[in-house]
């Protein structure tokens, strides 16, 4: 089943789009041969994907929520966005 996802909106080196249908902003990665690999992995050992990589070839890493008219109203978007990347990476460093 497709999602009601928007474009993607990168930020700081990351990946964003939104899905309205849940009202989340979701940090998204485009699956790479390690994830797919690890999904294979795993199939074949438990029977399931350790990622949940969607029909569009994407894998969410994390989601927040936020209002549909912030998503749409792109000076709103992008400040919010930044925000966020900036506390990613703010725990990053702590890490």
């Amino acid at each position: 089943m497709s999602k009601n996802v928007s474009g993607i909106t990168k930020v700081g080196g990351r990946e964003f789009r939104y899905n309205y249908d849940k009202h989340l902003v979701e940090w998204v990665q485009k699956a790479d041969a390690q994830i797919l690999a690890d999904n294979e992995d795993w199939q074949k050992k438990f029977g399931k994907n350790l990622w949940d990589v969607d029909e569009t070839g994407y894998v969410v890493v994390y989601t927040v929520g936020l209002r549909e008219e912030n998503w749409k109203n792109k000076e709103a978007r992008m400040e919010y966005l930044q925000e966020w990347t900036y506390d990613i990476e703010e725990e990053l460093a702590y890490m």
